[in-house]
């Protein structure tokens, strides 16, 4: 079976890279791929794995016909059985094309959806699909609640697993890199050190913490706070702002400014436990299933896809959102015993799990069993 992916913003980290590792295990799978996406750090990857890289532009207003013209062109010598559209834009462009073939030569269309549908139009793009792929139950609802979908209209929901290689409960970092680690950050004996990853902006919660460390300094619980996130993307008055509360509150010195990590499944394995703070629901949060897979207590709002990852890996770390009490309830338990975690991951969120289901759902389509 051929399998064309279009991808207009494929690129290295989060949620992006999900057509490269589907292709990849596709190709493996038995599957032949090609990839539609602009060049970026992971064609070598995809070349190595004997997957096609065809180029294409960031997908804008201006190069809107020029890419669908590239696209006609690329089915024609393609000749895919399936398109793996991840995006409405590019599942529209997909539908306009396919139009153009005689139904016995034209391919099916699965629409995969890993964020909320934002551009004008998205709902319509549903019915160019064959069928609809979500990364999350709570993706799922909302897509079928803001398209005023009918019970009756099946979604798949298909999570973007971690990699099971390289994020399992007993992973450890290197000894090189714990020694450097430890001589710029080693806290003192007893400090429950927590990681909370992420981007520095209003909606990930992080005007929540000088009450979070003050009220943990009021029972005498000790932590130390590493902040992995971009501070030179940050928006520069909220973090102005966040460091003066912390300031004010007189627990700056607990708290550690990491900046962006490349390897953060090292310091999130270095740490004790991991928060999550988002003010919104995400729909989909891959750092926070990372933490999971290493094995990490997680404590976060239970909204979301994170809610519904603690329901399968800690159902103990969900707190109300918006409950800083209850957040510093979880930390002082954590602190005087750790919560038995999942000793390995469970289905559905290896990323063996999402190959195998992205390639039932692909032959269920191509058969015509799921239109």
């Amino acid at each position: 079976m051929n399998i064309l992916h279009i991808s207009p913003r494929l690129r290295p980290g989060g949620i992006n890279q999900l057509a490269a590792d589907l292709a990849a295990g596709l190709q493996e799978a038995g599957f032949r791929n090609a990839v539609l996406a602009p060049p970026n750090e992971l064609v070598g990857r995809m070349t190595a794995a004997s997957v096609q890289h065809l180029s294409s532009r960031t997908l804008s207003l201006f190069t809107y016909f020029s890419e669908l013209k590239r696209l006609r062109r690329v089915i024609r010598s393609t000749k895919p059985h399936v398109i793996l559209a991840y995006t409405t834009q590019a599942s529209c462009m997909a539908w306009r094309v396919c139009m153009e073939i005689p139904q016995e030569h034209r391919p099916c269309i699965i629409g995969i959806h890993t964020t909320y549908p934002k551009h004008l139009g998205w709902a319509a793009a549903l019915d160019c699909c064959d069928a609809t792929v979500a990364i999350s139950r709570h993706l799922r609802d909302e897509i079928t609640r803001r398209a005023k979908l009918s019970d009756e209209r099946n979604i798949w929901v298909i999570p973007y697993g971690v990699n099971e290689e390289l994020c399992y409960p007993d992973y450890r970092p290197s000894e090189s890199w714990m020694e450097q680690w430890l001589r710029n950050n080693n806290a003192p004996e007893g400090v429950l050190k927590i990681c909370i990853p992420g981007a520095i902006t209003p909606i990930h919660g992080l005007d929540d913490l000088p009450a979070i460390l003050a009220r943990l300094e009021q029972i005498k619980v000790p932590v130390h706070i590493y902040i992995a996130g971009d501070t030179a993307k940050a928006n520069q008055s909220y973090l102005k702002k966040l460091r003066k509360a912390l300031k004010e509150s007189k627990t700056s010195d607990r708290v550690s400014w990491l900046g962006a990590r490349p390897d953060l499944r090292d310091v999130m394995s270095a740490c004790d436990v991991v928060l999550s703070l988002a003010k919104m629901p995400a729909s989909h949060d891959r750092v926070i299933l990372e933490a999971l897979a290493l094995g990490k207590p997680v404590a976060g709002y239970d909204h979301g896809a994170v809610g519904e990852m603690l329901d399968t890996f800690l159902a103990e770390g969900r707190v109300a959102p918006g409950d800083v009490a209850g957040i510093v309830d979880r930390i002082e338990q954590w602190h005087a015993y750790m919560p038995p975690t999942e000793k390995k991951l469970p289905h559905p969120y290896r990323l063996g799990d999402t190959i195998r289901g992205i390639a039932e759902l692909c032959t269920a389509v191509s058969e015509g069993r799921t239109r």
